[in-house]
């Protein structure tokens, strides 16, 4: 869970000025194709991997060809630079493959659910969604750690290494990793769920049990759509925010990453100091109203405060009637909102101020409703 969540996060503060520098024409509109081509590839192909690993009755085949998918697609993001021809199309090619890998999330949780105990379940999904959310959250703060690199950086094996290679670099170091661990002699699969359930419901096969089995839809559903608004609201933040402080506050591309980056490093810190309250705030109150007051309202606060209200304009930069000159004679990087936005000629800046204290809203309100989302999620299919 947390390699496939930072996976998706690890490229998304760095996406925008990799891409600019493969293809200065590809413009802010081709990143947005980049970016969803992860979540789709996950979307589209999460049912299936579910029904394989249903079918086979064991996740150890699906988990260990997705990440090996996960590894290649992440190494070929990482040498687009040396690769000849339609650099952009291939970025969104590598990222869609990177989001296929990323359907194993369905076939994980489903054995994570398979191989707990009831008394266990709470505190594993737990786990699991701790560790989803410091993906999204620890994946911008290694891309500021590799920013030293630079623009150029340094070439390993022929192999181009910098600030926005380096990041992919990460992501086939710990998928290999990640794939060694699932191999027969380091990972053993245990059916559990199904054994208890069967006992509860006295029956004689898993077939009489599941059919016995009555999940609440309506809240299930809900959850599900409760979940989607909270990525939905993280990742656009965490996907926008390097083109936005760009555009709103005049930072170079290596100032975006690295500042970004940090930002993110306080907001997983917060969020892990967040995860170690949920318990006794849960004690204290109803989980209902600390998932809505703790973690939605929180998040609204967020993107509230993202709304622009500064006394004066951004920067405007011109790039070129065909928006792909991005030094001036100098040689010095253009900085600032490009003129093809014209809504940067009139709609105020956002100060610095509002944008941190948002983000730290967010750090705060995406842990709590993620983990007791799921928890309530778990709770459901337990009661049924």
């Amino acid at each position: 869970m947390f390699l496939m969540s930072l996976g998706f996060s690890i490229i998304l503060t760095g996406v925008w000025p990799y891409l600019d520098k493969l293809d200065p024409t590809a413009g802010k509109e081709f990143m947005g194709y980049v970016v969803a081509a992860n979540p789709l590839g996950q979307m589209l192909f999460s049912p299936l991997m579910g029904w394989w690993g249903n079918k086979r009755g064991s996740v150890r085949l699906p988990l260990l060809i997705t990440l090996a998918l996960f590894t290649v697609a992440s190494a070929a993001y990482s040498i687009l630079e040396v690769i000849p021809g339609d650099k952009k199309s291939y970025m969104v090619i590598a990222r869609f493959f990177v989001g296929v890998s990323s359907a194993n999330i369905a076939v994980a949780r489903s054995y994570l659910s398979a191989a707990t105990k009831l008394s266990e379940r709470t505190h594993a999904v737990s786990m699991v969604s701790l560790a989803q959310v410091l993906g999204f959250v620890v994946g911008p703060a290694l891309q500021a750690a590799v920013t030293p690199l630079g623009d150029h950086g340094v070439t390993l094996m022929m192999l181009p290494v910098n600030m926005y290679t380096a990041a992919g670099w990460i992501n086939v170091i710990m998928g290999i990793f990640n794939f060694i661990f699932f191999l027969p002699w380091s990972f053993k699969e245990y059916k559990i769920a199904i054994k208890e359930a069967m006992r509860n419901e006295g029956k004689a096969t898993e077939k009489e049990t599941w059919k016995a089995i009555r999940p609440d839809y309506l809240a299930s559903w809900t959850l599900i759509c409760a979940f989607f608004v909270l990525v939905f609201n993280f990742v656009l933040l965490e996907t926008l925010g390097t083109s936005l402080t760009m555009d709103q506050f005049a930072w170079s591309k290596k100032e975006a990453l690295y500042y970004m980056g940090i930002l993110m490093s306080v907001g997983a810190i917060i969020a892990c100091i967040t995860f170690t309250m949920i318990a006794p705030l849960c004690k204290r109150f109803e989980e209902r109203k600390v998932m809505l007051w703790g973690g939605f309202f929180f998040m609204l606060i967020g993107r509230v405060l993202c709304i622009p209200w500064g006394p004066n304009l951004p920067q405007i930069a011109d790039f070129g009637p065909y928006n792909n000159v991005t030094k001036d004679v100098n040689g010095t990087e253009i900085l600032g909102c490009p003129t093809i936005q014209e809504w940067c000629l009139y709609t105020p800046q956002m100060t610095i101020t509002q944008f941190f204290i948002g983000y730290g809203f967010t750090s705060i309100g995406y842990p709590l409703g993620m983990l007791l989302s799921d928890l309530d999620y778990e709770d459901d299919r337990d009661l049924a």
